[in-house]
């Protein structure tokens, strides 16, 4: 049947570019698809802190302006209506919530907001500041300049 009985050896090999393509293509359909976490449009100063730390921000927020305003997701709201919206969110959504207020803000109103927060079941709350360098020395910052004073 053979010729010299030899058995003829067959090599297997699997060409991997289009899988290699493939696998492009997904990476840059995440990278394009995927949307990212945006920032209020109000302009906020917020509190310094020296011993601030970066921390990630969470979907759910909650915003106080100078002037007073309460802020949910952008829309204008009283502290009896957060309180009501906070409790309507799922469990999941109570487990980190952040509030950004001014740092001309009264503080009775922070500790109204807060309060309200906590009463709707809010469970982590962060409160987000600028990061500033410390200072040393009483002469010149050595050109370390810290964000300007409000006139």
């Amino acid at each position: 049947m053979f010729a010299g009985g030899r058995k003829t050896e067959r090599r297997v090999s699997l060409d991997i570019s289009p899988l290699m393509d493939v696998a492009f293509q997904l990476i840059i359909f995440f990278a394009v698809t995927t949307t990212f976490l945006e920032q209020t449009g109000m302009q906020l100063e917020l509190p310094e802190s020296t011993t601030a730390t970066a921390e990630e921000t969470s979907p759910i927020e909650v915003a106080v302006t100078e002037d007073g305003t309460i802020r949910f997701q952008g829309e204008v709201v009283s502290v009896e209506q957060l309180e009501s919206e906070i409790a309507a969110l799922p469990a999941i959504d109570k487990a980190k919530i952040t509030v950004r207020a001014d740092r001309h803000v009264e503080y009775g109103l922070i500790v109204s907001v807060i309060d309200a927060l906590r009463k709707a079941g809010a469970e982590g709350l962060s409160l987000p500041m600028e990061a500033v360098e410390q200072r040393q020395g009483g002469g010149s910052s050595g050109g370390t300049r810290g964000p300007p004073d409000r006139p």
